[in-house]
């Protein structure tokens, strides 16, 4: 982000906003008080970074009774508008807020369900017959090659073409034979091993932090993060981040390693 630096900028975010005053400004207004202006502010994940967020919305902007109502509380919204970037923070200048509504023509609901759970996957509901991995099973996931993790879920998938890995790649695999609930869904993977040893960070998927960006860039429907170890919520939330994208709502799935570890144990996969 460092192109934006000292820049205001034209954009949309989706994201959790604290939204405070937009009442008491509408009846300071209706009162012919001076207006005091109602506030927004979230820390929102752009990237790898997370940007503190904050700005003032004019009572001129609400067209209604039910916008001031909307705008109380902690909310997930879509606020666009100028964002003004200075370090990790960001000065918002809000032309439009909104937020979901059920039945809209977006591909599907973008509140609900984007986060997928592995033994929502059709190709995994063996794991929920797995009792908890063992140490063992962790230590045998966590020196496990990457490659040779790749190829498990492959196999697993029945997906048949598994490409090397090269520098310019937007994912690891990708398939369009994983279903849930009996639907065909395309998915793109992110495999990180023994390579990036501990907790799995933002900053440590890809050379630049960038390979969540760009495997959303993949013409699919799910993107699954898998790592040999902890997965931190920097890495959810970026991902949550990204999916929220009205242009194109996607979903994702996390797999840490002890999940990794179930998945491979259940169908076989695990050399402990």
């Amino acid at each position: 982000m460092k192109d934006v630096e000292g820049k205001r900028v034209l954009g949309f975010v989706w994201g959790v906003f604290s939204f405070s005053g937009a009442a008491e400004a509408s009846r300071r207004a209706q009162k012919g008080k001076l207006p005091k202006n109602a506030t927004l502010r979230g820390n929102i994940p752009l990237a790898t970074t997370e940007y503190e967020m904050f700005g003032e919305m004019s009572n001129e902007h609400f067209f209604s009774d039910t916008s001031v109502g909307v705008l109380k509380g902690k909310k997930r919204m879509l606020v666009a508008g100028h964002f003004e970037f200075n370090g990790q923070k960001a000065e918002v200048f809000p032309y439009i807020i909104g937020e979901e509504i059920e039945g809209a023509v977006l591909p599907m609901p973008i509140a609900t369900s984007i986060r997928i759970y592995p033994q929502q996957i059709d190709q995994f509901s063996r794991v929920e017959q797995r009792p908890q991995p063992t140490a063992a099973d962790l230590r045998a996931i966590e020196s496990m090659p990457e490659a040779a993790v790749k190829q498990a879920f492959a196999d697993i998938i029945g997906e048949p073409y598994v490409s090397k890995d090269w520098g310019g790649e937007k994912s690891d695999l990708q398939t369009a034979r994983l279903t849930i609930d009996d639907k065909p869904t395309s998915a793109a993977f992110i495999f990180k091993g023994p390579s990036v040893p501990g907790p799995l960070h933002p900053g440590n998927m890809g050379k630049r932090g960038d390979q969540l960006i760009r495997a959303f860039e993949e013409p699919v429907d799910l993107i699954v993060v898998q790592h040999c170890n902890k997965i931190e919520n920097t890495v959810v939330r970026v991902t949550e981040s990204l999916a929220y994208d009205p242009r194109r709502p996607r979903r994702y799935c996390i797999i840490d390693g002890a999940e990794t570890a179930q998945i491979l144990s259940a169908y076989g996969k695990l050399n402990g």
